[in-house]
């Protein structure tokens, strides 16, 4: 009796969240800009649901333009191939978004998927009261499992991630406003004599 109306409650939750979300101006945006790092980011949130998305936007060239950063940072991968430490962090931030997928679309909905399939045990005690009580704790606890997975995951993807993503654009973004240009650096070597000492003394000059 418990296991079918926890089903109905699921399936009406998930009947409301769909209806809900369908309906015109219960949505709503919040956009956040961080200059020192040239990053936008836009969260669409679906009112009434624990659902949201975000869509992240860097800048090639230091806030003259912006271009999506992709799902797992694909388009912010070329920018960053030249410098090992932002290329490690963006692979993190690539792997980090993986595991919490994993933890979201695979380790959750299988506890889930445990909990309402669990069925009583060969071994009875003997006491039907017992036994089902036995039965409720273990499904229970299945159920309690998929939950946190459920959430760690989503922290995993959008807070844990997204600490690598800004890693790696503060350095490209430092690399890239500090670049020398070669054309520009010039060396220069002066041999003079010490008019006291008399000895030779040489100077050597680098200009950048």
């Amino acid at each position: 009796m418990l296991k079918r109306l926890v089903i109905l409650c699921f399936f009406i939750c998930i009947f409301s969240e769909i209806s809900l979300s369908q309906i015109p101006g219960l949505t709503f945006t919040k956009r956040t800009e961080m200059p020192d790092i040239y990053l936008k980011s836009k969260t669409v949130w679906m009112t009434a649901t624990p659902f949201f998305f975000v869509q992240r936007k860097f800048s090639p060239d230091q806030g003259s333009s912006y271009m999506r950063v992709g799902m797992f940072g694909k388009n912010l991968k070329p920018y960053v191939q030249n410098d090992s430490i932002a290329r490690r962090n963006l692979t993190n931030y690539k792997l980090t978004r993986i595991f919490g997928i994993a933890q979201m679309g695979a380790i959750a909905p299988l506890l889930a998927y445990k909990h309402f399939a669990t069925e009583p045990g060969v071994v009875s005690t003997g006491d039907e009261n017992i036994d089902e009580s036995i039965l409720l704790e273990e499904e229970t606890g299945y159920l309690t499992a998929a939950i946190i997975v459920f959430c760690t995951g989503t922290l995993t993807y959008h807070v844990f991630a997204k600490g690598y993503l800004f890693d790696s654009l503060e350095r490209y973004n430092y690399v890239l406003g500090n670049k020398l240009n070669l054309d520009d650096v010039s060396f220069n070597m002066n041999v003079k004599l010490d008019h006291i000492s008399q000895t030779p003394q040489i100077s050597l000059i680098w200009t950048f």
